[in-house]
């Protein structure tokens, strides 16, 4: 009997109220209360006629332990298991692969980082570069591109085509603020002066070996004559006829198929005027 009193007694000082457990380990009294409804961390007593929960100073330790798994990056879930049946070999193996899955989420971001440093990086460029005007011999080496050897006759062909096109790439973001589309305008057709007849679209693959490579051409490397042009794709007559222009009084000679390669579009832009893209004229 007496040993039962000061068990009760012992019990009774050692009840801390919910709201003295949130501020000791610095959590709030919903995330406790959530711990409960998912039998993660229960208290120890809950007072039958008011219905507010207790915990022991016991339990200390285990919601230590639960803020730091959750620091580690472990769901609700992964902690569930992490105190079922623990011993250390089962503590050490959850602990290793979280370390893996971490590993790899630190590749992924380092990849996006990379890929959005890029995409920054080209944007500044060529809003720069796009205000010049001028034809400029660029020499730039062999290129490979996706096609799919369809010809390009109005803008709804062209929607379907470079979805097509995007579909084929699997890689992350490879459309947004890049200079990878492009449109294919064959030698006859620019010495004949058939500007906006039918075009093949293509993209430049960064990693051809995730694409069918019965799509894969090879543009070869040399000089160029080159000069962005503003507005829609199909506004290049002016511009090309200029380069042309160039390319005879220079004494050079076309040697291939023109590129007209996206460098603003609409995935950065809704202004028409900001819209710019890039000809490029094989010579020799």
């Amino acid at each position: 009997m007496y040993t039962n009193i000061i068990y009760e007694v012992i019990t009774i000082k050692d009840r801390i109220s919910i709201t003295d457990l949130a501020r000791l380990r610095n959590v709030t009294t919903e995330t406790l209360r959530h711990y409960d409804r998912i039998g993660l961390f229960k208290p120890t007593y809950v007072d039958p006629k008011t219905g507010y929960r207790y915990y022991s100073v016991l339990q200390y330790e285990k919601l230590g332990t639960i803020k730091e798994l959750r620091q580690l990056g472990m769901s609700l879930k992964e902690i569930k298991e992490y105190f079922n049946n623990r011993h250390v070999s089962k503590s050490l193996s959850m602990l290793i692969n979280k370390h893996n899955e971490l590993g790899k989420k630190i590749k992924d971001l380092q990849l996006l980082e990379e890929t959005l440093s890029e995409k920054i990086q080209f944007l500044q460029n060529v809003i720069t570069e796009s205000k010049m005007k001028e034809i400029i011999i660029k020499q730039i080496p062999e290129r490979e591109i996706v096609t799919l050897g369809k010809t390009i006759n109005n803008e709804l062909e062209l929607s379907y085509g470079f979805l097509e096109l995007e579909n084929a790439l699997k890689e992350i973001s490879p459309i947004l603020a890049s200079n990878r589309l492009g449109f294919i305008i064959s030698k006859s057709d620019i010495e004949s002066c058939e500007f906006n007849k039918s075009s093949d679209i293509f993209v430049f693959t960064k990693a051809s070996n995730q694409v069918n490579k019965k799509n894969i051409q090879k543009i070869k490397g040399g000089k160029y004559a080159c000069i962005y042009n503003s507005g829609k794709p199909w506004d290049r007559e002016e511009s090309i006829k200029k380069i042309i222009k160039f390319i005879y009084n220079n004494h050079y000679v076309i040697d291939g198929e023109l590129l007209e390669i996206a460098q603003v579009d609409i995935t950065v832009t809704d202004i028409v005027e900001e819209e710019c893209f890039e000809i490029q004229v094989p010579i020799k």
